[in-house]
């Protein structure tokens, strides 16, 4: 159990005194045995016999009290739920750790600015890091060697009648932009036009499927991608927004 729950789990109630009263005792009487089956073994160990059924003894003792310890850490689990937070940028690294092999081969170099108490968003865990692992691997394989890689996640508001009105749900709570800017390579320059639809040319590498398949699962959930190419200053600038939950996520 984490020291969170540990901190959270409010005592002093007439029912979790009693019990924790209750183990205590109980987990002296079981301290209590072995200490008694430890002594006696000492002047019986070459009783196969003794030794045996004292080892059973207390193998079941401790098999109980841990049982009951365990239904303790399970109850205090259901009883003290946790508010998710911070899971874009959890995430994030996370996906930056699995991938810091690729990153230190290349020689890329990563700067990150995240904002601290950030919102939750209604996409749920499993598809935000596919996303964001997705864009991050895009990212790599079209960043040269020696280049950077720029990521900044902060919470901005929705502006009506910004962006794609399809796409993008008119709610007040906004969204979870995430910013990923990256010195890009010739191929990837010629590759992508400089729009916001992320339409792709006929000489677009198959890498640059990554992006269309990030998108559907975007537009899906009510979020938005765009992209944007500087091809002088050889420079691409990957944004996703993710819509906020209003409520509270909480786990268990």
């Amino acid at each position: 159990m984490s020291k969170e729950k540990i901190h959270q789990y409010e005592h002093g109630t007439t029912f979790s005194s009693a019990f924790l009263v209750e183990l205590v005792y109980r987990v002296k009487d079981t301290l209590g045995s072995i200490k008694s089956f430890t002594l006696l073994s000492i002047d019986k160990f070459d009783d196969m016999e003794f030794r045996k059924y004292s080892l059973n003894s207390v193998a079941e003792d401790i098999k109980k009290i841990d049982s009951v310890l365990n239904s303790l850490l399970n109850y205090i689990n259901i009883n003290t739920p946790l508010i998710k937070t911070n899971t874009v940028p959890l995430v994030l690294e996370g996906i930056l750790d699995a991938h810091k092999k690729q990153l230190q081969d290349k020689r890329i170099r990563v700067i990150k600015k995240f904002d601290r108490d950030l919102p939750e968003t209604t996409i749920h865990e499993e598809q935000v890091r596919f996303i964001l692992n997705s864009v991050l691997q895009y990212t790599i394989l079209s960043t040269p060697e020696n280049g950077t890689i720029g990521l900044l996640i902060k919470s901005s508001h929705f502006q009506k009648g910004a962006g794609d009105k399809k796409s993008s749900p008119e709610v007040e709570s906004g969204y979870i932009e995430i910013s990923i800017g990256f010195m890009a390579g010739k191929k990837t320059v010629e590759s992508l036009k400089d729009t916001s639809d992320l339409s792709l040319s006929q000489r677009a590498q198959a890498i640059d499927l990554i992006l269309k398949l990030v998108r559907e699962i975007i537009q899906k959930n009510h979020g938005m991608m765009t992209l944007q190419v500087d091809k002088k200053k050889m420079r691409a600038l990957i944004t996703l927004k993710f819509p906020i939950e209003r409520r509270k996520v909480i786990y268990y």
